[in-house]
């Protein structure tokens, strides 16, 4: 395990937060502002990370991150836990990581743990989850513990919704739903959420503020006024996504435009250079940035998935929005988030499986004239209200 520390702040409570990511990196970014928000009132906050390892926290964060032997999954199959290597992980390999996060519990004795995701989901985690849930609640005193979720819950069964609402009545104090209850309710994804009434609250969406995002300095191009910013994420979809994306800027009114094609840091490197290749004048390629807040605010239309981050994004720059959201392998979070937004008036969606140059077009010309001016504001405190939420529940239990 490999601890790094972001800064040095005066103790305040001991707050533990544990995050999972096996696929993209949107929980670990939630987390990470989390962390910084209640780090930042002065509380010793220790980041426990279980997924791939991922550069950057914004600079003096204030907590400390502490990465466990870093799992994965491959896309569509959550069940199978690889390792970095790419290969399967055995029995061996969990017991010891379940070992290594009881030990870094019960060493800090933390008094307040943030679990994210579980038990909504990470169900493949249960070897690790489940032993320290119990060790915790052996604690004396307990510490108050937590479940963090996002807006939109992938749907399960009425077996899986059940074991879930054990889990968190057994374990847990209360489930933060990171969401707008005007934008995403949880009942709308989870069968049961009647029965945890009184056990949940909407802190809001958790999303960087816009002014110190957009105050990340860049060696880039300076943002263009006015531009396209299309973004996507490694693999064959973000690849199709901004491939189209050239093709589509001879078809759209804002073909005079400058046009901004950001490709994930995950793609590989033979993908950003087959894409370079194919892009015409008035089309940058480039590697996604760290000042992407900024290139948003000065852009008038920002095409993307529909990732929780990604969206959220759009919405504090200001900008239409056009969203492609991922739909394989049965996810329809991204699906849903999209048509929330779209219904909002603040975006314009385009399924996966109607992408084409033509389709991409006629979408960007359409966010470009949206009027967002009188669309509804978004609760975007999710951090603040999390913070004021661990130490009022801390306070009450004396």
């Amino acid at each position: 395990m490999t601890e790094t520390a972001h800064g040095d702040r005066a103790p305040g409570l001991r707050v533990h937060i544990y995050v999972q990511h096996l696929l993209g990196r949107g929980h670990l970014a939630r987390m990470r502002t989390v962390a910084a928000a209640v780090a930042r009132a002065g509380h010793r906050v220790k980041l426990i990370s279980g997924g791939m390892p991922a550069a950057g926290d914004g600079g003096d964060a204030g907590y400390r991150v502490l990465q466990l032997p870093a799992v994965k999954v491959a896309a569509g199959n959550f069940r199978v836990l690889l390792g970095e290597d790419g290969a399967a992980v055995d029995d061996d390999f969990k017991a010891r990581r379940a070992a290594q996060l009881l030990q870094v519990v019960a060493d800090d004795a933390p008094q307040v743990l943030v679990v994210e995701s579980f038990p909504f989901g990470r169900r493949a985690m249960r070897f690790e989850l489940l032993p320290l849930m119990e060790m915790v609640a052996a604690m004396q005193p307990r510490p108050l513990t937590l479940c963090s979720v996002r807006d939109i819950l992938q749907p399960r069964d009425g077996a899986r919704d059940r074991q879930t609402v054990t889990d968190v009545v057994q374990w847990f104090d209360a489930v933060l739903v990171h969401a707008d209850p005007a934008v995403a309710k949880l009942e709308e994804t989870f069968s049961l959420t009647e029965e945890l009434r009184g056990r949940f609250f909407y802190t809001g969406y958790v999303h960087e503020s816009a002014g110190a995002a957009a105050s990340v300095a860049s060696p880039e191009t300076p943002p263009a006024h006015g531009a396209v910013v299309v973004s996507a994420g490694g693999g064959a979809v973000g690849f199709e996504l901004l491939k189209t994306a050239v093709a589509a800027r001879p078809l759209s009114a804002l073909k005079h435009r400058p046009w901004h094609l950001l490709v994930g840091r995950s793609a590989a490197a033979a993908e950003f250079d087959a894409l370079a290749e194919c892009a015409g004048d008035g089309i940058t390629v480039q590697w996604a940035r760290a000042d992407f807040a900024a290139l948003l605010a000065a852009c008038a239309v920002s095409v993307s998935q529909a990732g929780y981050n990604t969206v959220l994004d759009a919405a504090a720059a200001g900008c239409g929005a056009v969203f492609v959201p991922y739909s394989r392998h049965g996810e329809a979070e991204q699906l849903r988030r999209a048509e929330k937004f779209a219904a909002l008036g603040r975006a314009v969606t385009v399924a996966e499986d109607d992408l084409n140059a033509a389709s991409l077009a006629s979408a960007i010309d359409r966010a470009a004239r949206l009027d967002l001016a009188s669309c509804a504001p978004i609760r975007m405190d999710g951090a603040a209200q999390t913070l004021a939420f661990i130490e009022r529940e801390h306070r009450a239990r004396g």
